[in-house]
């Protein structure tokens, strides 16, 4: 019975060593995709970047965006596997931004920076059903997602009039830009 916690410790230990001494930059073109990866005809774009910091222990990130129109919100979403923009980008595990007030989006065009910081604290996360559960909500999982190419970065819009189509520029709820942190 007491070598379960030493188990556990050890685990851990091992998984905060695999990012010892490695400082990582990933990048991310975001186009015209949803989450569920079908194509979205739209001409805003976007760049995202993370850079993985303090030996995994942090995450710096920057979402730039030039024409998006509704801005609702704007997540990582991770992936069980490698993951490209045509296939399933996996559920939240970090907002970047909740948008503005429930059941509104920013009618004004958003040009420039979307959103920049630090993911410092697990309770900046969501659990998102991580192949390993010891990193499941964890910043070394979210780290790890993204040097494996699981991570996606995704921009959704809203104009919340049930009379207009969705799926289309400045109206994407399961988003209108993505791309994978590579």
């Amino acid at each position: 019975m007491r070598s379960l916690p030493l188990i556990l410790v050890l685990t851990l230990l091992l998984s905060s060593n695999s990012f010892a001494g490695k400082s990582a930059k990933y990048r991310a073109h975001l186009e015209g995709f949803n989450l569920n990866g079908a194509p979205v005809m739209t001409n805003a774009t976007g760049e995202a970047r993370a850079e993985i910091i303090d030996g995994g222990a942090a995450i710096n990130f920057r979402v730039n965006v030039a024409g998006i129109r509704n801005l609702w919100m704007a997540h990582i979403h991770v992936a069980g596997m490698p993951v490209e923009v045509t296939e399933p980008a996996g559920p939240v595990a970090f907002w970047f931004t909740g948008g503005p007030p429930p059941g509104r989006s920013l009618a004004e065009p958003v040009n420039g920076r979307l959103a920049e910081g630090y993911i410092i604290t697990e309770g900046q996360l969501q659990s998102w059903d991580d192949p390993d559960p010891q990193l499941d909500g964890t910043i070394a999982g979210l780290a790890l997602a993204i040097m494996e190419g699981r991570a996606s970065v995704i921009v959704h819009t809203n104009d919340h009039d049930p009379t207009t189509p969705s799926g289309i520029q400045g109206d994407s709820p399961p988003g209108e830009l993505r791309g994978t942190l590579r």
